[in-house]
């Protein structure tokens, strides 16, 4: 087919030329003049110095990927405001065909470039507001992250200022309710305290102790100080006066022995009772006087006991007060830690709060201008370039469209490739045998055999030629030159069994260097060859293939047959091992060339497949 289409060269080197002036002279219609300048921005970092406290990581808004960053540059938001601000007609055109953007290679530098349709004036001021614009998208971008996350961060500010106020009241009610307010001075209080009442009730302890002693001594010192005592006395005093003056027996004597009597009996009886009312000893000077001095200690003694009690009591709640102290000092620290983990937080997002209103108000952006537009650089498109590439293609599709046309109004020769051959086979390209001369054909055969099949024939594996593709002239003539062969090589003859029914196919049993056998000869072969499928038990035999090679004369009609016979055979048979190529000789210089580059691309998808 190559062949035939460069056999027509004329007409197609004629439609290139009509196809390539008419594609020149459309593009010089469709030349429009443009000016490109390009700008070169610096990706900015995202500064990490805007920080109000020494607590956790400042806030900063999302560092974006060099992907992402580019795609910032081609934005349709930022074009539209630029096309907008520009006011320069380019409304109506589409911008983003007359814009690109690009990243220079292992650098934070990104270019931007404007394909101006009017003017290297236009390219200039239009590059600068686009990057303007870039640059205020970019800031917008950070601040409406800066003002989704002050939201949610007011939100949270809100949350813990109102737990703060909760735990602040929640502590002023532990301490009103416990009476607590400091831990260590409220213990050192409470020690000091006890100290105090210690030394308070061992003074009024010393201090009763000391009054009952005094009553004590005062209540035995009124005791002997009794009326009766001195009545007793005076008695005594008469009695011994009277005595003087009288015996006993005077009726005055005994009258006083009796009064003394009576005064000892009362004496006596006193004495014996312990419980006798103070009062009854009252009735001297002396006596009245000490028992009012007892009167005054026990008063004294009774306040001493009343203030034992009290301090008692105060001992015990102050006791119990410390004894309670450690549990209510851990409660009111729980409190205080939960305070100060609450107060921490809040001052931590106050802080990340200050820092997301300072984006929100004043964000820096992710782009800073490199090197701005240079008129110097404004580049003009060429005249020639749209031309020249309609031109080229114009004349590409010319001279296919001839040699379609060419193909279509003249009849294609029956000749096939080697690459249609092996098309046909669904195998690689195993040998080729040129048809030019008898001679080249035995060459042709003898190098087959050597390089090819020889080696398979082992005397173990078993290979058959399936010989569909061939008249009964050109096998006679391809096994005349293999017996040839064979006999030169080995000096022996190769015996071949024909699996063709009988009658189908003749063999020439004169030929030297082969012996032919039929399908059911029993004498041992290794080497089969078949031009149809075999009927009755002699297809059986085709079990013993170990590989098979079809024989294909490029011609139209082999190369059908033998697609059409392989559907058949490949029931019972594995896909074809290789193809042996009956090639007739290419006339015309074109058709040696197509047959030669056929040949060689054959070649290599063999030598691959094989690989």
């Amino acid at each position: 087919m190559l062949g035939g289409v460069l056999t027509r060269w004329p007409f197609i080197t004629a439609g290139m030329l009509l196809f390539g002036v008419l594609g020149g002279l459309a593009g010089l219609a469709l030349h429009t003049p443009s000016y490109s300048i390009s700008l070169s921005l610096i990706k900015r970092p995202v500064p990490q110095t805007v920080q109000t406290s020494d607590t956790g990581e400042a806030f900063q808004p999302g560092d974006l990927n060099d992907a992402t960053l580019l795609a910032t540059l081609l934005a349709s938001e930022p074009l539209d405001r630029a096309v907008e601000r520009a006011k320069n007609g380019l409304e109506q055109f589409d911008p983003k065909t007359l814009v690109e953007a690009s990243q220079l290679e292992g650098t934070n530098i990104f270019f931007i470039t404007y394909h101006s349709p009017f003017s290297a004036k236009d390219a200039i001021s239009f590059s600068n507001i686009w990057a303007d614009e870039i640059n205020a998208y970019t800031k917008r971008f950070q601040q409406t992250e800066a003002r989704s996350v002050r939201i949610t961060l007011q939100s949270e500010v809100a949350s813990f200022e109102k737990q703060f106020a909760d735990i602040n009241r929640e502590i002023l009610e532990f301490s009103e309710k416990n009476e607590f307010l400091s831990s260590d001075s409220q213990v050192a209080a409470i020690l000091a305290q006890l100290g105090q009442i210690d030394l308070d009730l061992a003074t009024a302890r010393i201090e009763a102790k000391s009054k009952t002693e005094q009553i004590e001594k005062l209540t035995e010192q009124l005791r002997r100080q009794s009326p009766l005592e001195l009545q007793l006395k005076n008695a005594q005093e008469d009695l011994s006066n009277l005595r003087s003056t009288y015996t006993d027996s005077n009726p005055q004597v005994l009258s006083k022995l009796q009064s003394i009597a009576y005064l000892e009996e009362q004496i006596k009886d006193l004495s014996e009772k312990k419980d006798t009312d103070l009062e009854y000893y009252t009735g001297t000077p002396l006596g009245n006087q000490i028992y009012l001095d007892i009167i005054q200690l026990t008063n004294e003694k009774v306040q001493a006991l009343s203030k034992i009690d009290a301090l008692q009591k105060l001992q015990e709640q102050a006791s119990s007060r410390l004894k309670d102290l450690p549990g209510i000092i851990n409660r009111y620290q729980a409190l205080q830690k939960k305070r100060d983990n609450i107060l921490e937080g809040l001052s931590l997002l106050t802080n990340r709060l200050k820092e997301a209103e300072i984006y929100a108000s004043g964000a820096p952006g992710y782009w800073q201008v490199f090197q701005g537009p240079d008129p110097r650089l404004v580049i003009e498109n060429s005249k020639i370039k749209a031309p020249l590439l309609l031109g080229i293609v114009g004349a590409g599709l010319g001279g296919g469209l001839t040699a379609v046309i060419c193909l279509l109004l003249s009849h294609r020769s029956t000749r096939r490739s080697v690459i249609e051959c092996c098309v046909a086979t669904r195998a690689p390209l195993m040998g080729l045998i040129p048809t030019v001369s008898e001679e080249a054909e035995y060459e042709a055969v003898k190098n087959f055999w050597i390089t090819s099949l020889s080696p398979h024939l082992d005397g173990i594996s078993n290979c058959m030629f399936w010989t569909s593709g061939l008249d009964q002239a050109a096998e006679h003539r391809f096994w005349r030159h293999l017996g040839r062969a064979v006999m030169e090589d080995e000096m022996a003859p190769l015996r071949v069994r024909n699996l063709d029914p009988e009658g189908h196919w003749s063999a020439d049993q004169t030929l030297a260097g082969l012996v032919w056998l039929r399908s059911d000869d029993p004498i041992p072969c290794h080497l089969f060859r078949a031009s149809m499928v075999p009927t009755g038990k002699s297809r059986s035999t085709l079990e013993n293939v170990d590989y098979w090679i079809s024989i294909v004369a490029n011609d139209k009609e082999s190369v059908n047959h033998v697609e059409r016979s392989l559907s058949v055979i490949q029931s019972y048979l594995e896909p074809c091992d290789g193809t042996l190529a009956w090639m007739s000789p290419a006339k015309g210089m074109f058709r040696r060339l197509a047959d030669f580059a056929s040949i060689f691309l054959a070649k290599k998808i063999s030598q691959k497949s094989a690989s």
